[in-house]
């Protein structure tokens, strides 16, 4: 709990130093009315704390970044000639109980966050992730760190997660390439709660350890992607048969938005990838293990989401090609959740339900599935801070890394979280 008051009080500062105000009641007006742009050396180097929310989210956005600044440059979020500094930190307190000791499903969190018990409260630094962005005539230069408290063995805290550059102009083309260490351009994968992600992201989220080239085309609501890949182990879900640094993996990725009116809307997605961990009868997750007998397995998605007033609703699906070998059955995820938008004292508030499923078996098999599902809140207080509460009910653990031997479906766990997202 410490850190998190830790947060709280270094985002009060450092905003207040730059409210230049001469009394507390005017620095609280500027703390809660700022629009989060601040320029360090005017006319060169700026901030933007929701552009910053953007990029760094975790929850929505997810494969879609380029295109996100690409449209921000194009709809005057991101200046011509300038550098863009920010950093996003995200913390959270959590309490879990499970009915099988050491058997916690929750997602969102590293295995060795969870204690050997049935109950546990720790706090944790989700992710710290500083960040900037270089505006040229047609190319945005993008690099972001990432610090976890938590890591398998061998990696590293810190890290280059994401780095590229994309050349476009929307104003101009609306042709765009991008070459970038990045999520792929595949699927949805939004998560409408706060903190925690879904089944649907937690199988099937594809990020590369190397850059991708991606090419697409983004104009009154079409987006179109096509990635090349390299052969490699990627991280979460990315993986080929023959880690032979060739470039023969790859991802198409497709949605169109329909405008009705101003306040209804319809996007509608499908993506295909072709190499993903599920192509071995030992999971590649770590990536050191896995056999030899890897073939292709890729995976087709599907997705929808539909804003009407104040409501969101959102479906998503996602299956494996092929069968898995580790389970000898497809691998599918399926997502459905829901968010009403409103306000708390005038301050924006998203009231999120959200019920997600991950099948790798037959319903008759220990490993059949894993199911979750999260109401959370989340209040915005001004671009630089917002705060969030879940609650998570878990049924089912199956490891994706030996799923026959680890599998548990009496498992049920309840888990709350509270925590905080700060941005620059």
């Amino acid at each position: 709990m410490q850190k998190l008051f830790l947060l709280i009080a270094g985002t009060i500062i450092a905003i207040a130093a730059n409210t230049h105000t001469a009394n507390a009641s005017d620095t609280l007006k500027t703390l809660l009315n700022t629009d989060g742009n601040y320029e360090i050396i005017p006319g060169f180097i700026d901030t933007n704390a929701t552009l910053s929310n953007k990029i760094t989210d975790l929850q929505e956005h997810v494969t879609d970044k380029s295109v996100v600044m690409l449209k921000a440059r194009e709809n005057g979020d991101l200046k011509p000639y300038r550098l863009y500094l920010g950093a996003r930190i995200v913390g959270t307190y959590i309490a879990e109980r499970t009915n099988t000791a050491g058997k916690f499903p929750i997602l969102s969190r590293l295995p060795p966050t969870h204690t050997k018990g049935t109950s546990d409260t720790y706090s944790v630094i989700n992710d710290f992730t500083p960040h900037a962005i270089a505006t040229l005539p047609w190319v945005t230069l993008f690099a972001q760190g990432e610090y976890t408290e938590l890591a398998y063995t061998g990696q590293d805290r810190w890290k280059l997660r994401k780095y590229g550059v994309t050349i476009g102009d929307l104003d101009k083309f609306p042709l765009y390439a991008a070459i970038a260490k990045k999520s792929v351009n595949f699927g949805n994968f939004s998560s409408y709660g706060p903190f925690t992600h879904t089944h649907s992201a937690h199988y099937f989220w594809a990020q590369t350890d190397e850059p991708l080239l991606e090419v697409g085309y983004a104009k009154d609501g079409t987006m179109l992607a096509a990635s090349l890949i390299k052969n490699d182990r990627g991280l979460r879900v990315l993986n080929s048969p023959k880690n032979d640094d060739k470039y023969e993996n790859f991802a198409l990725n497709a949605s169109h938005r329909i405008e009705f009116n101003d306040d209804y809307n319809v996007k509608i997605g499908a993506g295909f990838l072709r190499g993903t961990i599920y192509d071995s009868s030992i999971a590649h997750h770590p990536p050191t293990t896995g056999t030899n007998d890897r073939s292709w397995n890729g995976a087709v998605n599907a997705n929808i989401e539909a804003k009407l007033n104040k409501f969101d609703v959102m479906a998503e699906y996602t299956q494996t090609v092929e069968d898995w070998p580790a389970t000898d059955s497809h691998v599918s995820a399926l997502t459905l959740q829901g968010r009403y938008n409103d306000t708390i004292l005038h301050l924006p508030t998203k009231y999120s339900l959200s019920y997600s499923q991950g099948i790798q078996g037959d319903s008759d098999e220990e490993w059949f599935d894993m199911q979750q599902g999260v109401a959370g809140v989340e209040i915005t207080i001004n671009p630089h801070l917002s705060i969030g509460a879940e609650y998570v009910a878990s049924a089912g653990f199956v490891p994706l890394i030996v799923p026959k031997l680890a599998a548990d479906n009496g498992v049920v766990s309840h888990t709350g979280i509270v925590g905080l997202k700060i941005s620059f």
